[in-house]
């Protein structure tokens, strides 16, 4: 799997067909030919087992074909078809289209299974200098679906990789079919169903890779600290400088592994998120409740100024103490509740900026006793017995009331 500077990755998939299939290899015309011809010859005429087709590419095609139901265009071929491996014809891709076989690789099975008797194997059908390929089928389809590209199937020999085949199977050619996918992402899911069609354990594949990578990082990380800093920066975007320093303190200073540090940070990161959109959740019921309290002041401060215009009424028709006292308690609630008022006003100015603009989970540090509570509960889940050595200034409490809240995570 290789990824192209962003745009897209490409699979290759190798099946060395070497070690199960023979190939005869005779002499060329290319002496000759290659005097005429503008593109030589290989010096050799080999021909491939027949096998090769009934039991590599035929069933690759049926793979593709219940996959993405589509069909490969066949651009190279050359079947050798006769009596016996010294008397026979070659009949190319283009004679195909004679036989009004479809030039694909289904027409191409359906042709040999017609005439499956007379073929006898099938032959090189191009040489190109530039590469030192010998190639004897190739295929392929483009636009497969809205991610995978393209796809490619060709069956090769490598002129360059003769020495090595001579040396370990004692042959002079090495037949290799390759399977090349260029995908627009990583991870595609077509891809993926069409791995498992080929009966490859991707899944195997991916696991061991990222456990290569793994190992080799904590290898490094345990190495220098510097290493381990620079590795749960890059991994945990949310822990700032004070939280990997203190972390890698920690660490450092009980002579802790890497997959401690890594799950510690692990705890961590997801607390710091949870507690940020905790925060967000806070800020959004109690914007509610001085919503409904808003509403509750507005019906209050109605009610008080219809009383206030009643007894001011009634005050001038009969002035007595009893209405001058209700009307100055009245009066008094009323410039209370327009206090409340805006000091609700204000906090929903703050409260919607909180809304609109939550607190990054970067900028909250975590505390000494939190991250040693992390250290106690990541060992405790790697199956670690470890007596710690934390800073004095550390409340053992402290580090027992966030073991108990960061056992949630």
């Amino acid at each position: 799997m290789y990824d192209s500077k962003g745009d897209k990755t490409i699979y290759i998939i190798r099946r060395d067909l070497s070690k199960n299939y023979e190939i005869e290899v005779d002499a060329s015309e290319a002496p000759v030919l290659n005097k005429m011809l503008s593109d030589p010859d290989p010096y050799e005429a080999t021909m491939a087992d027949i096998k090769i087709l009934e039991n590599e590419i035929f069933p690759v095609n049926d793979s593709i074909k219940n996959v993405f139901d589509i069909d490969l265009d066949l651009h190279s071929v050359k079947l050798a078809i006769g009596g016996s491996n010294t008397d026979y014809v070659t009949i190319e891709e283009g004679d195909l289209v004679k036989y009004d076989v479809k030039p694909t690789l289904n027409g191409l099975k359906t042709f040999f299974l017609d005439n499956k008797e007379s073929i006898l194997g099938f032959l090189d059908s191009q040489y190109i200098t530039e590469e030192g390929n010998v190639i004897y089928i190739d295929c392929s389809k483009k636009n497969i679906s809205s991610n995978i590209t393209s796809l490619k199937l060709k069956v090769l020999a490598s002129m360059q990789q003769r020495g090595y085949f001579l040396q370990q199977e004692h042959k002079y050619y090495g037949l290799q079919m390759y399977i090349i996918i260029e995908s627009k992402v990583l991870n595609d899911d077509k891809l993926f169903e069409l791995l498992k069609e080929l009966e490859i354990d991707w899944e195997m594949i991916f696991f061991r890779r990222k456990l290569a990578i793994h190992d080799w990082a904590g290898i490094e990380c345990d190495r220098n600290p510097d290493n381990l800093k620079n590795f749960l920066r890059a991994k945990y975007d949310n822990l700032n400088y004070f939280d990997i320093n203190n972390i890698t303190r920690l660490i450092v200073n009980n002579n802790l592994s890497f997959t401690v540090a890594d799950r510690m940070a692990q705890i961590l990161y997801k607390m710091k998120n949870e507690r940020v959109n905790q925060y967000q959740n806070d800020y959004q019921q109690q914007f509610q409740s001085e919503k409904d309290r808003k509403y509750i002041l507005e019906e209050e401060r109605a009610d008080i100024l219809i009383k206030i215009k009643n007894l001011g009424r009634e005050e001038q028709l009969n002035p007595s103490e009893e209405i001058e006292e209700e009307l100055k308690e009245l009066r008094s609630r009323k410039s209370e509740i327009e206090r409340e008022q805006r000091k609700l006003v204000e906090n929903f100015s703050k409260l919607q900026e909180k809304i609109q603009n939550p607190d990054d989970a970067y900028s909250i540090s975590l505390k000494k006793a939190e991250i040693a509570a992390s250290a106690k509960l990541a060992c405790a889940y790697l199956g670690i017995q470890k007596e710690f050595d934390f800073d004095r200034d550390i409340p053992m409490s402290e580090i027992i009331k966030y073991e108990e809240e960061l056992s949630n995570f």
